[in-house]
């Protein structure tokens, strides 16, 4: 018996998708934005690219959905979320009680896109 997993792609690939498809776009122009290869936008949207898709998560997703979604791609939580969220959750207290709390909290203290990082750091510094 044969069971098929059918996993959908995630938000971010789907957003890329739907940019390449609007009139007037170039794969070159979107992957000029993303500071990537033509070919590998054309492989991504095509569901045939080779590499981890976890390390193209990692070095794109958060510009595609910044780009053109209005959104932050958020690694924790593996989906996007608003601005607002974001920011809510990079400069929560830290939680002492929840420890699904402090993973998120300690996640955004790491996380590449938290532009705040270094001015939380110099804060706890001072504590």
């Amino acid at each position: 018996m044969t069971l098929l997993i059918s996993l959908d792609d995630p938000e971010w690939i789907e957003v890329l998708r739907s940019e390449a498809g609007k009139a007037g776009r170039s794969k070159q122009a979107i992957a000029d934005e993303l500071q990537i290869s033509r070919t590998a936008v054309s492989l991504i949207c095509a569901g045939k690219y080779s590499a981890s898709l976890d390390k193209v998560s990692t070095k794109i997703a958060g510009r595609v959905m910044q780009l053109y979604a209005g959104r932050v791609w958020c690694p924790h939580r593996h989906q996007s979320i608003s601005g607002h969220d974001c920011l809510t959750a990079r400069t929560a207290p830290m939680s002492t009680s929840d420890p699904a709390a402090l993973k998120h909290w300690l996640a955004c203290r790491a996380c590449p896109q938290n532009s705040t990082k270094s001015e939380m750091e110099f804060r706890d510094d001072r504590v």
